[in-house]
């Protein structure tokens, strides 16, 4: 069955972390290396969602991803741009401080995104936009936003499919081409994976030049970790 590209503009900061790097995930010439140990390149000594790469092709890796908690928002938006931007505000004002402790969080990588389809061809598509919880909340639990529009949420741990790409990827044309991409190698492959949502993940500030990361994800279908947690 085929993907159904959603018509979303993207501007992305979003994505996630192996405990292990390979040579061919190690980073591109004037990236910065100052991660800790363990963690992937890309997220650039922050926190990052842990995961296993259990297969790898030259169009996507297989990655498990462990239990782990979010803070999150939905919107409803015509376009990832406006979403994003939205949520984003709303989110970085609560690891500022806008939470029940009044406790300042570190940032995180990726900021990622669940987009899932709009009910028409008229209609905005839902977006839920989400910061990952640093490992020092992780057990003890991250304060309470105090904005209504924000929640925390522990996701399962889950496998997705998930295919990489440098420098930026803003536009709804290239999030467009990386989705259809890896879902044409996942059929090709005979893979089974959900197809009326997509994550976009990145990675990097819109003032990062060099050694950029973007990510998009989709679930296995067939994933046995899912929703089992």
């Amino acid at each position: 069955m085929k993907w159904s590209l959603l018509p979303v503009a993207l501007l992305a900061l979003i994505g996630a972390a192996p405990r292990t790097v390979d040579a061919a995930r190690l980073p591109p010439s004037g990236a910065s290396l100052q991660v800790p140990v363990g963690a992937p390149w890309f997220c650039h000594n922050l926190d990052c969602p842990k995961f296993d790469v259990v297969e790898t092709t030259d169009d996507y890796e297989v990655r498990e991803y462990e239990a782990g908690s979010w803070v999150s928002m939905d919107v409803e938006a015509y376009a990832y741009a406006l979403a994003i931007n939205k949520a984003f505000q709303q989110l970085y004002q609560y690891i500022d401080g806008a939470n029940a402790d009044a406790t300042k969080i570190p940032m995180t990588a990726p900021v990622r995104t669940k987009i899932s389809a709009a009910s028409g061809p008229f209609c905005k598509n839902n977006f839920t936009v989400s910061f990952f919880v640093p490992f020092a909340f992780q057990k003890k639990g991250a304060p309470k936003p105090n904005n209504p529009d924000l929640y925390l949420e522990d996701a399962p741990a889950s496998t997705f499919y998930v295919a990489q790409k440098g420098g930026y990827v803003m536009d709804d044309w290239s999030v467009q081409k990386m989705v259809k991409a890896l879902s044409d190698a996942l059929e090709r492959d005979e893979k089974d994976y959900e197809t009326e949502v997509f994550y976009v993940a990145g990675y990097d500030p819109p003032f990062r030049i060099t050694g950029r990361h973007n990510e998009v994800w989709l679930e296995a279908k067939d994933d046995k970790l899912s929703k089992q947690q």
